[in-house]
């Protein structure tokens, strides 16, 4: 995992979590994503959190600025991201009631 592709705005889709969460959650066999997401938006690591779904799947939640530290900054990084692998999309997810 690199910071470039945090940086690659062809493979960053930004997500509403009330839109997110739950479909995301099916998809991916991760009961009660939205849950485990808050929890970490609440008490984020710097190594980020790894979930493991039921569908052969794992994500990986993180804080770019928290995970990268140390690095530049870029916009949106002190959210929650979920990242699937080098070959797949950056989910930056977002809190409209945040706003």
């Amino acid at each position: 995992m690199k910071l470039i592709e945090f940086k690659n705005p062809d493979k960053i889709v930004y997500a509403d979590i009330n839109q997110f969460a739950d479909n995301f959650g099916k998809e991916t066999g991760i009961t009660d994503l939205r849950g485990k997401i808050e929890a970490f938006k609440a008490n984020p690591t710097k190594e980020g959190e790894v979930l493991k779904g039921t569908k052969r799947t794992a994500i990986r939640l993180l804080i770019p600025d928290l995970y990268f530290e140390g690095e530049e900054k870029i916009e949106m990084g002190e959210t929650v991201w979920v990242y699937l692998g080098e070959l797949y999309e950056i989910y930056c997810l977002y809190w409209p009631e945040d706003k």
